[in-house]
């Protein structure tokens, strides 16, 4: 177990964020053990045929037997926006000490190929391959996932405060007096104090209980299982736009295309030339269906399209991954 000790000031500065590189690193498990991740079969099926080009001899050792991996593969994020080639290069920044002792601590010796000056090259490329191959595809997919669960999140945080919010993270977390316990994680057990150093919370479609660094007294972060993963290859391929027209009409259809983004109804209206009373009666169908949810910002209303929107419709979402 790890116990997080948190002040009332950290409580107030958690942050969330979504890590493709950790995403990236983490499904490595799941290709490793897919008995362990029974959620994410599909995605292992339809990759596997893709993976023979790639570079285990460097992969297999970024994911030992435990699911552990080194920290400077997943350097911690601050914006649910962070991007992988961004990540990425911080990864390529890496110290050699660093990157020699957190190897050896995974694979118990720093491996022969990676010990060279170009030890480090060679992982980043093998990362950067296997994200094209078997991540970018799904990606969007698994973001809207991942940023549907921060916003659930964040309506917690509102309603009833942080640490409600701390205490239904999952069922190996759990919350109480300023302590976050984070189970099945950690042998030996250990306590660590967030001391003002930021609590950053990250959903992850790869846990599966819950993630911590590798590393004792790294920057605190606490990986957590999104709600909503049970849903994540429900959809087998995305409707073409005829099928969405057929299944929501027409101009709702059209509206649903671009609410990737909030969106206000005068906007809306002059990009598809209808009258704002139109398009509003299309936004309350769509919201009283769960399709749109609206946002007020000051006297502004924005409307999105919700998750379960993308889930259905497939905007916005990866190929297939029958």
């Amino acid at each position: 177990m790890l116990t997080y000790v948190l002040t009332a000031q950290d409580l107030e500065e958690v942050r969330f964020a979504v890590s493709p590189a950790m995403e990236t690193v983490l499904s490595l498990r799941a290709l490793r053990d897919p008995g362990r991740f029974p959620l994410q079969l599909p995605w292992v099926r339809a990759v596997q045929p893709l993976l023979g080009s790639l570079d285990w001899d460097v992969l297999r050792l970024l994911v030992n037997a435990t699911m552990g991996s080194p920290d400077f593969l997943t350097p911690r994020p601050t914006s649910p926006l962070t991007q992988f080639d961004d990540e990425l290069d911080v990864v390529a920044t890496v110290d050699r000490d660093t990157f020699d002792r957190q190897l050896a601590a995974v694979n118990d010796e720093v491996p022969g190929h990676l010990a060279g000056p170009h030890g480090i090259t060679k992982v980043v490329d093998a990362l950067r391959d296997y994200w094209r191959t078997a991540m970018a595809p799904y990606w969007p997919r698994m973001r809207t996932i991942l940023s549907a669960d921060i916003t659930y999140r964040g309506q917690v945080i509102t309603r009833h405060g942080t640490g409600a919010m701390l205490d239904e993270l999952g069922p190996a977390i759990s919350y109480q007096d300023g302590r976050l316990r984070v189970d099945r994680v950690s042998d030996p057990s250990r306590t660590e104090h967030v001391d003002g150093r930021g609590l950053v919370l990250q959903p992850t479609l790869f846990g599966p209980h819950a993630v911590i660094p590798y590393d004792v007294g790294a920057d605190p972060l606490v990986g957590y299982p999104p709600r909503g993963q049970g849903h994540l290859w429900t959809v087998v391929a995305p409707p073409s736009p005829h099928d969405l027209s057929r299944l929501v009409g027409a101009p709702r259809a059209r509206i649903l295309e671009r609410l990737g983004h909030g969106r206000t109804t005068g906007d809306l209206a002059a990009e598809l030339g209808v009258t704002p009373s139109a398009v509003s009666q299309h936004l309350r169908l769509l919201h009283r269906t769960g399709l749109a949810e609206g946002h007020r910002v000051g006297k502004t209303v924005l409307y999105r399209r919700t998750e379960l929107a993308d889930l259905l419709t497939g905007i916005g979402a990866g190929p297939a991954s029958s």
